[in-house]
């Protein structure tokens, strides 16, 4: 069975994504010393934080796959604090993937960035989403040895694999958490066990209203049930055929709305950025294609 990219590929390479109308933030708040503020005894699972889904895909301009226009150092200065890291293992490296599509950088170029960024701003944590992606080539160790013995061995103590939503701030502050995403980094990686909403694919039966929908209800859900899991994740990004994932979360011109039967909705960010609200005692996070200066502001300010 064919993937979404391998079908879409052939119709989409090289579209600028700024070039349709779309709504592009020029410039990101400066939130790069938010958790700085907050006291060493919180706990993590009292935070409402941003993430990037597919974070490295901003160096390329394909439509189906490019879900950020910023690079990760720009993000975290932005205030994001969690990143969604998809990499394929390629002679025992990692080279960061968007399914079959290269993003032009290796992991090692996303650790520097990260790792640069908390020798900066010692008082922070990232929390990083680890996926294999794409079929391996050319191997002689599994994905866990190579992040153990290329990346973690290489940096020091900046490297938390195992560690827990009831952590405080201060027990990470100046690291990298490391989670298991979907595939792929068994325990080598803390996995989180966290509730989430991811239903991205964008249909005449499954519209942007729906997904909106979708989003707004997970929400809700994490205060009717008090809070239940120490963890909730709820997913922005959407894609809709050839229609890219930062149009579904910013802007839609008049055709893609009439397309999708969604005259008059804007964006999953704007919408977001009102609907938003901080439970406070689980760790919530929003995942967001190209997320704007607003939605982040609102997620970040919800801390304090």
């Amino acid at each position: 069975m064919k993937t979404i990219f391998e079908t879409l590929i052939p119709i989409t390479i090289l579209i600028s994504l700024c070039s349709l109308a779309m709504a592009c933030p020029s410039s990101l708040p400066d939130h790069r010393s938010f958790l700085a503020k907050l006291p060493d005894s919180q706990k993590l699972n009292t935070l409402g934080l941003i993430g990037t889904h597919d974070s490295a895909t901003y160096n390329i301009y394909i439509l189906a796959a490019q879900t950020q226009l910023k690079t990760i150092t720009e993000q975290l200065n932005g205030g994001i604090r969690v990143l969604d890291m998809r990499v394929r293992r390629t002679n025992n490296v990692f080279a960061m993937h968007h399914d079959l599509i290269y993003l032009g950088m290796m992991f090692g170029d996303v650790v520097k960035q990260v790792r640069d960024f908390l020798r900066s701003y010692p008082n922070e944590l990232v929390i990083m989403f680890m996926q294999e992606e794409c079929n391996a080539e050319g191997n002689t160790m599994n994905a866990c040895e190579i992040l153990e013995n290329e990346y973690i061995k290489e940096n020091g103590d900046l490297f938390v694999q195992h560690w827990s939503v009831e952590d405080t701030i201060g027990q990470d502050r100046g690291k990298i958490l490391l989670a298991r995403a979907h595939r792929g980094f068994w325990g080598c990686t803390t996995s989180l066990l966290c509730q989430e909403q991811n239903q991205w694919e964008i249909t005449s039966s499954f519209t942007h209203t729906d997904k909106w929908n979708a989003i707004a209800a997970f929400q809700d859900k994490i205060f009717e049930e008090n809070s239940q899991s120490l963890c909730y994740i709820n997913y922005l990004s959407a894609h809709g055929g050839i229609i890219g994932p930062n149009t579904i979360a910013n802007e839609f011109s008049k055709d893609t709305r009439e397309f999708q039967g969604t005259e008059g909705n804007p964006g999953m960010n704007n919408q977001m950025t009102k609907y938003f609200r901080n439970p406070k005692n689980t760790l919530y996070i929003v995942m967001a294609d190209n997320p704007l200066p607003q939605l982040m502001d609102k997620i970040v300010l919800s801390n304090f």
